[in-house]
């Protein structure tokens, strides 16, 4: 399996749609989400990749750079990441993982945070592996 990590495009918005509604699990509005994408990509603290397989999206990873006044350094959360059903399990998201890793050192940040759903027991355990600790407990209130 030859597998291509690269910085998303603005070709790639429909199959990174695709992979967003499917994370959330629901359809978003098309509209909306294309506007925050075109936005997002032209903006220099946000970071898209995608992994990609004989030119096929595959996967797509979004991290974001943040200046936190309780941080000593500039951070980032991982915000998205989200590989194709039949191919979770095979290393992919490790290798966005990894890019993600060598993006946030080659700007010294602080650190990588995220934060997964309760229910995703499955997605804990890879972020495990990957060294990540769970350290917090997030708070959301609907507006």
């Amino acid at each position: 399996m030859n597998v291509t990590i690269r910085k998303t495009a603005i070709e790639d918005l429909e199959a990174v749609y695709i992979l967003i509604c499917d994370l959330e699990d629901h359809h978003m509005d098309g509209d909306a989400f294309s506007e925050v994408f075109i936005k997002n990509l032209s903006d220099p603290n946000i970071f898209y990749f995608v992994a990609e397989i004989n030119k096929r999206i595959v996967g797509f990873l979004s991290l974001h750079v943040q200046h936190i006044l309780h941080h000593s350094k500039p951070t980032c959360e991982l915000q998205e990441l989200n590989i194709v059903p039949e191919l979770r399990g095979s290393g992919i998201g490790g290798m966005l993982i990894e890019e993600a890793e060598k993006i946030a050192r080659k700007l010294s940040l602080e650190e990588i945070e995220l934060t997964t759903k309760i229910h995703r027991n499955k997605a804990q355990n890879f972020y495990r592996k990957y060294g990540f600790e769970h350290t917090h407990n997030k708070f959301v209130k609907k507006l």
